[in-house]
C-alpha cells in the first residue's frame, strides 16, 4: 500500500487539512503541538479505509468537530496492490462514497457500490493484521505482536527458510481438519456444546433409569414405613395420658418453689435498706468530726498571718517613696521629647513644602507636553476613514478574484462545441447571421443557439456540466461584488490603494500613541493634573506663588530638619533611660504582695466565721451524742435483717426452685413431643398412602427408560469415536507446523537482532515463543523479560519488531503486501544517545517504504533525512 494524498474536512478539531504530494518512499514528518489534529490524521485515515460511510458508531461520531453542524469528510488517494484510487467519503450528515479507480483501468463507483468495491480491494491486496501492526498509534506499541500470526509475515519467511518447508498454516487440509475439529471442539481443545450434548443425554438417560429405579424401590419402602408408624401411634396412646398427670404435679411444686424465692428476694431487700442505714449513721458521725478538725486549723492559720502582715506593710511603704521619685523624673524626660518632636515636625513641614515646589514645576512641563501630543493623536485619528480595508479585507477581496478567474476558464472549457465540417466555399449561418465558411468551424454552443448546416456535415458535442460551470461563474462573480461593495471600492486595486493609506496612518497613530505611553510611563494623565492642581492650591494656602526659590531652599531645610531630628534622638534617650530605671519600682511588688497577703486573711477569717456557724448548726440539729446514738441503733438493725434473710436461703436451697422449674419444662416437654409425634405419624401415614397408589405403573417406565439409555449410548460411541480421530490427526498436523515455526523462526529473530543491536548493542539476543512472539532480552549474561524492561527500552524495542516485521515483508519479490509504517508521538521517554540511533534506523526504513512520524517534537528526528516536513498548521493553511 502506497499513499500519496490524504485531505480531511471537519474532522475533530481540523477544519481543513491537506498532506500531498507524498513520495514513494523516505520519511515524513508531521509535528505539531497537543491537540493540533496529528491523531486526526491516522484517525481519518482509518476510517476512510475500514469504516462504511453510512456508518453511525461511536467511534465516527467521535470524528464529528465539537459544537459545529457540518459533516465529517476524508478524502484519500492511495494504491493498494494493482489498484490506484480515490476515495472521499462524507460521515453522518447527508453522508456520501465515492471511489474513483484510475490503474490499472479506470472504474467509478458510488453509494454502497464504492465501499463495497474498497472492501473488495483491502481484503485481495491488503494483510489488515499487518496494517495494524504498523500503525502505531499515540500510547498503543504493544510489545507482544506475535509475528507468525500475520498471514504477510508467514508468506515471507516461507520465502526464506532454509529447508524449504512451507509455514503457511492456511492450507485446504487443514482447513477441513480445522472445520471438522469445531464440530466437536472449542479452540482451546474444550468439548463443545453439541458433543457434550451427547454424553449428557447418557446421563439424562441414566439419571432417568436410576431415578424410576429408586420410585420402586421407594413404594416397597413405604409400605413398610406405614406398618412402623401405625404401631408408633398405638404406643402414643398409651403414654399421653400418664404424661398429662406428671405435668400437673411438677406444676405444683414449681409454684411453692417460686413463692419461697419470692419471700427470701424480699428478705434480701431488707438487708440491704438496714446496711445503708448504718452506713450512712456513720458518715454523719465522721462529717462532724471533720468539721471541728477544720475549724481548729483555720483558727491557726489566722494567727500566722496577721505575722506576715506587718512585715509586708513597710516593705510596701518604702517600695511606694522610691517610685514617686523615678516618675517625677520620667514626666520631665517625656517633656523634652514633646518639645523636640514638635520641632522636627515643623522642620519636616518645611522641607515638604521645598519639595512640593519642585515637583509642582516638574508637572506642569510634563502636562504642556502631554497635551501638545495629545492634540497631535487627536487630530491623525480624525483622518481615519469610515470603512477600513484590513489585510484580511484585501485577501478574502483577491481569494474571491482568484475564484472567478478559475471560474471563468472552467465555464469556457466545458461550454457545449458544434463542429461543423464541409466544402470549403459554403456559408454557414449561426443564429441567422452568415459566417464565412473554410471547410472546418467550431461553433460554441449555447441554449437556443440555431447552426444552419445546409449540405453540410454538423456534429454537435456536449460540454460536460456547462450549466454548473456557468452558475458557479455567476456565483463567484456575485461573491466579489458583494465584497467590493462592503468596502466602497470599484476594483481590487481601487482596494489594494486604501489598504495602503490605512496602513500609513495606522504607523503614524501608533507613533503618537507611542509617544503619549512614553511622556506618562505608566502614570495617568489625569491623576498627574490632579496632583499638579492639589500642589499648586496648597501653594497659595501657604501665600507663595510661583514655583518656588530653587534647590537651596531644600537643601537648607534639610539642614534644619537633621539638627532638629538629632535633639530629637537625644531627648528620647534620656526617655528611654528614666523609664527603664522606674519600670523595676512600677511594677509594685511589694505592694501586690500586701494585698495578696490582706486578701488571704480577710479570707481566712471567712472561712472561719462559716465554719463556725455551720458546726453551730448542725449541733442545733442533732448533738454529737445523738450521732452515736444513731449508728448504734442502725448497727442492731442490720444484724436482725442479715438473720432473717439467712433463714430464708436455707429454705430456698432445700426447695431448689430451679430444679422444680426445670422438672416442670421437661414434663411439659414430654407432653408437646408425645402430640407433636402423634400428629406427624397421622399425616405422615395419610401422606404414604396417596404415595402407594400414585406409583402404580413404575416397572413398565423403567423399561423404556432403560431402551432410551441404549440407544443414547450408542449416538455417543459413535461420535467419540469419529472425534478421538479428527482431534489425533489435527495434533499431528499442528506437530509438523510447529517445526515448520522453528524452521522459520531464525529469519525473523536476525531481522529483529539487525535493528536491535544498533540500538542496544552488539551481542543482544531474544527469546521467541512458537508464535514468534518476543518474550525476553539477553545482553551478556543477563536475561530480562519484556515487562520488566523500562519505558525508554521498551518503546525502543517495540520499534525494532516493526521494522523487522516491515523488513520481511518487503524483502520478496512481491511487494504489494508492503504498508506504510506510521508513527504517532513515540520516542518520548528515550535518552539522547539511543534516540540519534533510532532516528538511524527510522532513515533505513525509509529508504524503502513510507514512513509517517506524527510528533510534538520534530527535533527528537532531527538527524532523520526527511523526504517530506510539514507542520500541521502548514497542512492547514495549504488547504
Amino acid at each position: 500500500m502506497k499513499i500519496h494524498s490524504l485531505e480531511l474536512r471537519n474532522v475533530r478539531g481540523v477544519e481543513h487539512l491537506v498532506l500531498s504530494d507524498i513520495p514513494a518512499t523516505g520519511v515524513m514528518i508531521i509535528h505539531g503541538d497537543n491537540e493540533a489534529g496529528k491523531s486526526t490524521i491516522l484517525d481519518g485515515l482509518a476510517a476512510v479505509l475500514n469504516v462504511k460511510y453510512s456508518s453511525k458508531g461511536k467511534d465516527i461520531k467521535a470524528l464529528a468537530p465539537v459544537g459545529k453542524d457540518v459533516a465529517p469528510e476524508v478524502t484519500l488517494k492511495a494504491t493498494i496492490g494493482p489498484y490506484t484510487f480515490r476515495i472521499w467519503k462524507r460521515f453522518l450528515r447527508k453522508p456520501k462514497c465515492e471511489l474513483n479507480i484510475t490503474a490499472p483501468q479506470h472504474q467509478q463507483f458510488a453509494g454502497r457500490e464504492a465501499d463495497d468495491r474498497l472492501a473488495e480491494i483491502i481484503s485481495g491486496h491488503l494483510d489488515e493484521t499487518l496494517a495494524e501492526a504498523l500503525f502505531l498509534r499515540q500510547g498503543e506499541l504493544d510489545l507482544g505482536i506475535a509475528a507468525a500470526g500475520i498471514p504477510s509475515i508467514t508468506h515471507a519467511l516461507d520465502g526464506v527458510s532454509e529447508e524449504g518447508g512451507s509455514g503457511t498454516e492456511d492450507t485446504a487440509l487443514m482447513e477441513r481438519i480445522s472445520k471438522e475439529y469445531g464440530e466437536y471442539f472449542t479452540d482451546k481443545g474444550q468439548e463443545k456444546a453439541s458433543y457434550k450434548a451427547l454424553e449428557v443425554a447418557v446421563n439424562e438417560r441414566e439419571a432417568e433409569l436410576r431415578v424410576l429405579a429408586e420410585e420402586w424401590e421407594s413404594l416397597r419402602q413405604f409400605v413398610e414405613e406405614v406398618e412402623r408408624r401405625e404401631e408408633e401411634l398405638r404406643t402414643i396412646e398409651r403414654e399421653l395420658p400418664e404424661a398429662v398427670i406428671e405435668e400437673e404435679e411438677r406444676g405444683a411444686e414449681a409454684k411453692a418453689a417460686a413463692e419461697l424465692a419470692e419471700k427470701a428476694a424480699r428478705a434480701g431487700e431488707e438487708e440491704q435498706r438496714r446496711a445503708k442505714e448504718r452506713d450512712r449513721a456513720e458518715a454523719d458521725l465522721a462529717a462532724r468530726t471533720e468539721a471541728v478538725a477544720q475549724l481548729a486549723a483555720l483558727e491557726k492559720d489566722a494567727v500566722a498571718q496577721g505575722a506576715k502582715l506587718a512585715e509586708a506593710a513597710e516593705q510596701a511603704e518604702e517600695e511606694a517613696g522610691k517610685a514617686a521619685e523615678l516618675t517625677e523624673v520620667r514626666d520631665e524626660a517625656k517633656a523634652a521629647v514633646a518639645r523636640a518632636r514638635e520641632e522636627a515636625k515643623r522642620a519636616e513641614a518645611a522641607r515638604q513644602r521645598s519639595r512640593s515646589r519642585a515637583k509642582l514645576a516638574e508637572l506642569d512641563a510634563l502636562i504642556t507636553r502631554l497635551d501638545e501630543a495629545d492634540e497631535e493623536l487627536s487630530a491623525l485619528k480624525a483622518k481615519r476613514p469610515d470603512v477600513v480595508v484590513t489585510a484580511a479585507d484585501l485577501r478574502a477581496l483577491e481569494k474571491a478574484h482568484e475564484k472567478v478567474a478559475v471560474a471563468s476558464s472552467l465555464a469556457s472549457a466545458a461550454a457545449a462545441k458544434l463542429e461543423v465540417t464541409g466544402p470549403s466555399d459554403g456559408t454557414l449561418r449561426i443564429d441567422g447571421e452568415e459566417v464565412a465558411f473554410d471547410g472546418r468551424a467550431t461553433v460554441s454552443a449555447l441554449e437556443g443557439t440555431a447552426v444552419g448546416i445546409g449540405e453540410y456535415t454538423v456534429t454537435y458535442r456536449a460540454g460536460d456540466g456547462a450549466g454548473d460551470r456557468n452558475e458557479k461563474l455567476e456565483e463567484a462573480l456575485r461573491a466579489e461584488e458583494k465584497l467590493l461593495a462592503a468596502l466602497g471600492c470599484a476594483d481590487l486595486d481601487q482596494a489594494r490603494a486604501r489598504r495602503d493609506e490605512h496602513a500609513e496612518l495606522l504607523t503614524a497613530i501608533e507613533a503618537s500613541e507611542r509617544r503619549v505611553k512614553d511622556l506618562l510611563d505608566g502614570r495617568n494623565a489625569q491623576e498627574l493634573k490632579e496632583e499638579r492642581d492639589r500642589l499648586r492650591a496648597r501653594e497659595e494656602e501657604h501665600g507663595e506663588a510661583g514655583v518656588g526659590r530653587g534647590a537651596a531652599d531644600e537643601t537648607e531645610a534639610e539642614a534644619v530638619l537633621e539638627g532638629a531630628q538629632r535633639r530629637l534622638d537625644e531627648a528620647t534617650e534620656e526617655l528611654e533611660r528614666a523609664e527603664a530605671e522606674l519600670k523595676p519600682w512600677a511594677e509594685r511588688k511589694h505592694a501586690t504582695a500586701l494585698a495578696v497577703l490582706e486578701s488571704r486573711a480577710e479570707s481566712t477569717r471567712a472561712q472561719i466565721s462559716a465554719a463556725q456557724a455551720k458546726l453551730e448548726e448542725a449541733r442545733a440539729a442533732a448533738s454529737d451524742g445523738d450521732l452515736e446514738a444513731a449508728r448504734d441503733a442502725a448497727a442492731t438493725a442490720l444484724e436482725e435483717a442479715r438473720r432473717a434473710a439467712g433463714e430464708f436461703g436455707e429454705q430456698l436451697a432445700a426447695a431448689n426452685p430451679a430444679l422444680a422449674a426445670n422438672l416442670l419444662e421437661g414434663a411439659r416437654t414430654r407432653v408437646r413431643n408425645l402430640k407433636t409425634r402423634h400428629s406427624e405419624a397421622t399425616n405422615r401415614v395419610a401422606e404414604l398412602k396417596g404415595r402407594i397408589e400414585q406409583a402404580t405403573g413404575v416397572a413398565e417406565e423403567a423399561d423404556q427408560a432403560e431402551a432410551r439409555l441404549d440407544a443414547a449410548r450408542t449416538d455417543l460411541a459413535r461420535a467419540r469415536k469419529r472425534a478421538e480421530a479428527i482431534k489425533l490427526l489435527r495434533e499431528t498436523m499442528m506437530r509438523h507446523r510447529d517445526a515448520a515455526r522453528a524452521r522459520y523462526a531464525a529469519p525473523f529473530a536476525q531481522a529483529l537482532t539487525r535493528y536491535a543491536e544498533v540500538v542496544f548493542g552488539a551481542g543482544v539476543e531474544f527469546e521467541l515463543s512458537d508464535s514468534l512472539e518476543v518474550r525476553a532480552r539477553t545482553q551478556g549474561d543477563t536475561t530480562v523479560d519484556l515487562p520488566q524492561l523500562s519505558g525508554g527500552a521498551q518503546e525502543q524495542l517495540a520499534l525494532c519488531i516493526r521494522f523487522a516485521i516491515a523488513d520481511l515483508v518487503g524483502a520478496g519479490e512481491d511487494s504489494a503486501e508492503e504498508v506504510p509504517v506510521i508513527i504517532d508521538d513515540a520516542l518520548g521517554a528515550t535518552d539522547p544517545t539511543r534516540l540519534s540511533l533510532m532516528n538511524s534506523l527510522v532513515a533505513r526504513v525509509g529508504a524503502r517504504t513510507q514512513v509517517f512520524v506524527l510528533t510534538c517534537y520534530p527535533q527528537r528526528f532531527d538527524r532523520v533525512p526527511a523526504a517530506k516536513l510539514a507542520s500541521i498548521e502548514e497542512l492547514k493553511a495549504r488547504a
